[in-house]
């Protein structure tokens, strides 16, 4: 019987060991991060999708080639705008900033463009970064390649409840002046104008 709690005493003292050297030493860094959140509240029919409130378009290495004896731009890049869970039916009784709101059904919505115009070509979004002679255009894809002026809206284009889809192109086009080689960069907003 001694041998038995003897031998039970060992196997309990080396499951306790065992324990004791499988975990983690006190003060060890084994990876950390941070999670950083953002986002917002908006007052509108639709969310728009995350990610699509900040959209890198990479417009690519055009040789000036293709805009000086070409067409005079590049090939159009596709920028889509997902809108999410649109509830299109009047709301009356909306809190905003300013107060209690009544809302209309909406079934159409245009996006208004907005950024610095090219001082050559005032249709043309200006190129802020080292390349000369050129400019950003922007497209309206759903209504058949409009170019949109800069600081334009869209066309109005039709919404059905639930998710949408927008889509809009952008390309480098010739301003006019000599092309000169260098880097392209431009920022433009978009803002929702629903109907």
């Amino acid at each position: 019987m001694k041998a038995n709690k003897f031998i039970l005493s060992v196997v309990i003292a080396g499951g306790m060991t065992g324990s004791a050297i499988a975990a983690a030493p006190t003060g060890a860094d084994f990876g950390h991060g941070t999670l950083h959140f953002t986002g917002s509240v908006i007052n509108s029919p639709c969310s728009i999708a995350p990610g699509d409130e900040d959209i890198d378009i990479p417009l690519g290495q055009v040789a000036n080639k293709v805009l000086e004896a070409g067409a005079g731009y590049s090939l159009t890049q596709p920028i889509t705008i997902h809108l999410q869970n649109c509830d299109l039916t009047a709301q009356s009784g909306i809190t905003s900033g300013s107060g209690m709101v009544d809302y209309p059904a909406f079934s159409k919505v245009s996006v208004q463009f907005a950024g610095s115009a090219d001082a050559k070509n005032a249709d043309l979004y200006a190129n802020t970064g080292t390349a000369q002679g050129v400019g950003i255009r922007l497209m309206d894809t759903m209504a058949g390649n409009v170019p949109l002026m800069a600081n334009a809206a869209s066309a109005e284009h039709g919404l059905t409840s639930g998710d949408n889809t927008l889509k809009f192109g952008a390309r480098l086009e010739k301003n006019g002046d000599a092309v000169a080689t260098g880097t392209v960069a431009a920022d433009v907003t978009y803002a929702m104008n629903y109907k």
